[in-house]
């Protein structure tokens, strides 16, 4: 199988894209370790605002901005397509949990936590994007059923 991306002419430096994504790990444990799920409703509206608009007003990417200049990293520019699809695999994962944490079935929230944090840190320490394993994944299925 052949990993397959969405691409795009925009461009978006994948140091700030680490940093948010270690970002998200943080504030996800910090949800699981005090069992507040108002984090995850911050990282919902956070994922919309990267996922839906240019990410102006997305208080994470402003703080990973500011952590990458602070820090001199050099920029790494790349396709920005990849990164919105898993924004909004964020958004949708947020939504998830926050209705399963409504409906009070904590294991399962608790569980797909955890599992938000597994992907944010595969994107942050190891520059692994499961959302292009997931867009690859769905074009396999729609284009084997057409």
């Amino acid at each position: 199988m052949e990993l397959s991306c969405p691409i795009s002419a925009e461009r978006i430096n994948e140091n700030v894209v680490r940093i948010i994504a270690f970002m998200v790990a943080v504030i996800a444990i910090i949800c699981v370790v005090f069992s507040n799920y108002w984090a995850i409703v911050f990282l919902l509206i956070d994922f919309a605002l990267r996922a839906f608009t240019t990410g102006k007003f997305s208080m994470l990417k402003f703080m990973a901005i500011k952590i990458a200049n602070g820090l001199s990293l050099t920029p790494k520019m790349k396709d920005l397509a990849p990164k919105k699809f898993a924004a909004t695999m964020g958004f949708g994962f947020c939504l998830l949990i926050t209705a399963i944490f409504i409906f009070n079935y904590y294991t399962a929230a608790l569980i797909l936590t955890l599992l938000l944090t597994a992907f944010a840190l595969l994107e942050s320490l190891f520059s692994i994007c499961i959302g292009c394993y997931v867009y690859t994944v769905i074009n396999l299925i729609t284009k084997s059923k057409a």
